[in-house]
């Protein structure tokens, strides 16, 4: 039998319907039964020999005499009360670190793994590829593992991350075809889109980029920076430079579809079939959006999956993962990673200080007119009087942020009964600035909460963490914070006036698990690039190439940047030194500011910085961001329809 007519043979084979049922049933049980041994393993009695947490003696106090004097049972009630105390804080410490030495026998990340590998292979199987792909996995086994005997991992790694990250996107491709299956226009029209994207050269060129990219990011993190680093730079550029690329990529794809297809006059084609306008805009945009899914799928599982295999690596302060030196029970680098970086917190800045109405209505009244006999032509200015209440009520915020040289303040943080039900410790984060935040200076800042004061010796200008007891929240949820200007012990000083930055003082604590957090982080990114996707097909529907691109980028990173640009409006000045007003920079701030405002939803659901950073996207976030984008792109899907009705395909040249 001839080579051709055996690859002939085993092709209609793994096309046949009962290798699909056949090949699927082994890969579902061999799927449970990994997963079922794993567990069994991970959970027997001698591997989890030495993770539970260290027991710590408690205080027993002896009964007290029925002929106690009234001075003894105060005393001994202080002392129970004490002990109490210690009692619960102990429990809330054993509660925290057997949940952190739990992850080492978590089966989460291995099922994950295992299930993301197994549905992959279901998808596989199921389009007659099964064992097109078993054989191309046997062919790359060849070149890697010899590649890594002769020591070229980082090559053999690179080699087997592109190949994987390849198939799996041309399988996803595939699937999402055959999803789109259907007879009418729209189906029809997004499934040329799909097709489209693998053979136009700058959609290609940027596919094949972001394979190379996220095959060769594993690759650049070194093993000498604490784990949890390492977690937070691939997870930024992981999700962050994947979703950049396909931004970018959604974006050229769709203005060069859209205005080629209106020069070279392949719309006639389509609109001639009849196609109604709106079923070819539908259709674009869906067959992006389509795109964008698969691709985003693709990346976040390898994402999500590399994050899990670095968890398990040994992190700084460990002789083995999950297990500290020195007889401790937790390092600081696996308590930081587990507790503010995989996590899914919940931050709360303090509430903000009381003013008094009546003394600041006479204070923005009393600037108000002062201002006006120096210039009464600012009586002229549209929102000037609340320009300057507003200038009032920031700089009464940024006192309140202030100790002065010896002093103290207090800061009352709400909300918090959470944490006090969860009983886990919790984190407070402060940054404390002083002058220029000169990096040679150690200030001495005191800190209390509900008892003796803690003494730290701080870094200007640098984020810094104190963990707190869920004893700290009070019954009603609330935690009162006192800090010190200086050291209430010695008496030492600082040299200057101290202040917290904007998000400068905070606390978190962790409110459900990072693997949800993540989907719904993917979920929120999905809902930009569709949004993005709209833009550029409404820009491609009457503009030519270029200047859709130039449109579609425009708006893109005045969305992603409309957070800065308003804090940034905050210190652009629309006067200059005389308090003469500049039409130019007023001109400027009025349009930052609308550009500001119309994209603030955007902006402001930042999901790469909240995973990074371990913060929860709760789902009123999302459903918020949801209801916006969509109106967003609904309206922007009417524009295009009605600007596609109004252009005269049947006569347009190019030119």
């Amino acid at each position: 039998m001839k080579l051709r007519e055996l690859l002939d043979r085993l092709d209609r084979w793994q096309r046949s319907r009962l290798f699909k049922i056949i090949a699927s049933c082994v890969i579902v049980i061999a799927a449970l039964s990994l997963i079922v041994g794993y567990v069994v393993v991970r959970n027997a009695p001698a591997a989890q020999a030495g993770q539970a947490a260290a027991a710590v003696e408690e205080d027993q106090l002896p009964p007290l005499p029925g002929n106690a004097t009234e001075e003894e049972k105060a005393e001994y009630a202080r002392l129970k009360a004490l002990a109490d105390s210690r009692r619960t804080a102990l429990e809330a410490t054993r509660k925290a670190v057997d949940e952190m030495l739990a992850a080492r026998t978590d089966p989460t990340s291995f099922a994950s793994t295992v299930a993301t590998a197994a549905g992959m292979s279901l998808v596989v199987i199921w389009l007659g590829l099964g064992l097109t792909y078993l054989g191309l996995a046997l062919i790359v086994a060849l070149v890697v593992v010899p590649m890594r005997l002769l020591g070229f991992t980082d090559l053999a790694r690179l080699a087997a991350g592109v190949v994987g990250l390849t198939a799996a996107f041309l399988a996803m491709l595939e699937a999402a075809r055959m999803l789109l299956g259907g007879s009418g226009p729209v189906a029809a029209i997004a499934r040329n889109m799909l097709i489209e994207s693998v053979r136009m050269k700058a959609s290609l060129v940027l596919i094949i980029g972001l394979i190379l990219g996220m095959a060769a990011l594993p690759g650049l993190l070194t093993e000498d920076s604490p784990l949890r680093y390492r977690v937070q730079t691939f997870l930024q550029f992981g999700t962050g430079g994947s979703f950049w690329i396909i931004a970018i990529l959604t974006m050229l794809f769709a203005c060069a579809s859209m205005a080629y297809e209106q020069r070279e006059k392949v719309i006639w084609q389509t609109m001639t079939k009849p196609v109604a306008a709106w079923q070819y805009v539908l259709g674009k945009w869906l067959g992006l959006v389509t795109l964008n899914a698969v691709l985003l799928i693709v990346c976040a599982a390898s994402v999500f999956l590399f994050t899990e295999y670095l968890r398990g690596k040994t992190a700084v302060g460990e002789v083995k993962p999950f297990v500290a030196a020195e007889g401790r029970q937790v390092s600081e680098d696996r308590y930081i990673l587990e507790t503010q970086v995989l996590a899914s917190r919940v931050r709360l800045a303090p509430a903000p200080p009381e003013i008094n109405l009546e003394l600041f209505e006479k204070n923005v009244q009393a600037r108000i007119d002062e201002e006006l006999r120096r210039d009464p032509t600012l009586a002229q200015i549209a929102g000037w009087e609340k320009k300057v209440r507003d200038d009032i009520l920031k700089s009464e915020h940024e006192a309140y942020r202030s100790i002065g040289v010896g002093q103290s303040q207090m800061y009352v943080f709400t909300g918090l009964a959470e944490a006090r039900r969860i009983g886990k410790p919790f984190n407070l984060r402060y940054q404390v600035n002083a002058g220029s935040n000169r990096p040679d200076e150690i200030y001495r800042v005191g800190f209390a909460v509900g008892g003796a004061p803690i003494v730290k010796e701080v870094g200007l200008g640098i984020v810094q963490t104190i963990p707190l007891l869920p004893t700290a929240v009070e019954e009603d949820g609330t935690v009162v914070l006192e800090v010190f200007n200086g050291d209430p012990y010695t008496g030492q000083l600082n040299p200057e006036v101290i202040f917290f930055p904007e998000r400068g003082l905070e606390v978190s604590f962790s409110a459900g698990s990072y693997r949800w957090n993540y989907l719904r982080v993917m979920a929120v990114l999905w809902l930009k690039l569709g949004f993005l996707a709209m833009v550029a097909v409404w820009a491609g529907t009457f503009l030519s190439f270029p200047v859709a691109c130039m449109v579609s980028f425009g708006t893109f990173i005045a969305a992603e940047g409309a957070t800065f640009l308003s804090k940034a409006l905050e210190y652009y000045a629309t006067t200059d030194e005389q308090g003469n007003i500049d039409i130019v920079a007023t001109v400027i701030h009025a349009v930052s500011t609308a550009v500001a405002r119309s994209f603030k939803v955007y902006s402001d659901l930042n999901p790469t910085g909240r995973l990074v950073e371990g913060l929860r996207m709760p789902w009123s976030d999302v459903a918020l961001g949801t209801v916006v984008l969509a109106a967003a792109t609904g309206a922007l899907f009417a524009v295009a329809v009605f600007t596609l009705r109004r252009r005269e395909l049947a006569v347009y040249s190019g030119q």
